[in-house]
């Protein structure tokens, strides 16, 4: 059995007799739509694998990309049930699965600075521990010092949320106006995250999820996930924009009682 099966392998009808109504927290689309997304992306995964196993056969081993690839798909695993309103700990054992991947995911050739920036705001987000997390520094202290394109290293951001304060490089627009925000008291602090997220949409017209709600599929919800990192290594109040519809305040606060993690 997979890992997959193991954590949603129940029958229809054991689903429906224990499991609590949910709340949708992304906008645009209903709860049957993320469950149609949930599937697929379970689905490619099992095919990612059996493709995967003729592919070492082959040549032996697998291709950064591929591990690259995995990474994506269990990220966008976690961004749906979150969209869907299911409970953050059951995107834990996911995150596992995605940091695996990540750490094996590197190469010379690597291209790809937001996948950095949300693996580390997911592992803030998600409580990762110490062992996890480090998977996660590892390879991004492989792109520092590595020879790929500027503008995939990790940057003045990623370094602030993980506490790299020695290392320094300027990123794109929106990120360097957030990190720039960390820089500031914790009241500006607050006041600045609050307009930020006013404009994170518009920030991101060049992303290629930007504006997927209007597909057939491919969206996910639209979430500031590294905002979110900020506010919670920041600690900082929300309250005043706790309802922004780009803010994922559950996850930000669904461990504030020290609930156990999922092994």
């Amino acid at each position: 059995m997979g890992f997959l099966d193991k954590l949603f392998g129940s029958s229809k009808e054991e689903q429906t007799q224990h499991k609590p109504l949910l709340i949708v927290r992304a906008q645009f689309r209903n709860e049957k739509y993320f469950n149609k997304e949930i599937q697929y992306f379970i689905k490619i995964i099992e095919i990612l694998k059996e493709d995967n196993k003729e592919y070492i056969k082959k040549h032996g081993a697998l291709r950064g990309f591929q591990f690259e690839n995995f990474t994506s798909k269990y990220n966008k695993l976690i961004e749906n049930y979150y969209s869907l309103g299911e409970p953050i700990q059951i995107m834990q054992p996911i995150f596992k699965e995605s940091i695996e991947n990540f750490s094996q995911a590197w190469s010379e050739d690597y291209q790809g600075y937001p996948l950095l920036l949300q693996m580390v705001s997911f592992g803030i987000l998600l409580k990762s521990d110490e062992e996890e997390f480090k998977k996660i520094t590892d390879f991004l202290n492989k792109a520092t010092q590595s020879n790929i394109e500027e503008m995939w290293k990790p940057d003045n951001l990623i370094f602030y949320l993980i506490g790299a304060k020695d290392n320094q490089r300027k990123g794109g627009k929106p990120y360097e106006m957030l990190y720039e925000i960390t820089q500031l008291p914790k009241l500006e602090a607050e006041k600045a995250i609050k307009d930020y997220l006013e404009v994170w949409f518009s920030l991101h017209q060049t992303d290629p999820w930007y504006n997927t709600h209007l597909r057939d599929s491919g969206y996910s919800g639209y979430w500031a996930w590294e905002v979110a990192a900020v506010v919670k290594v920041m600690k900082l109040n929300d309250s005043s924009f706790k309802d922004n519809p780009y803010y994922p305040y559950d996850m930000v606060h669904w461990n504030d009682n020290n609930v156990l993690l999922i092994d």
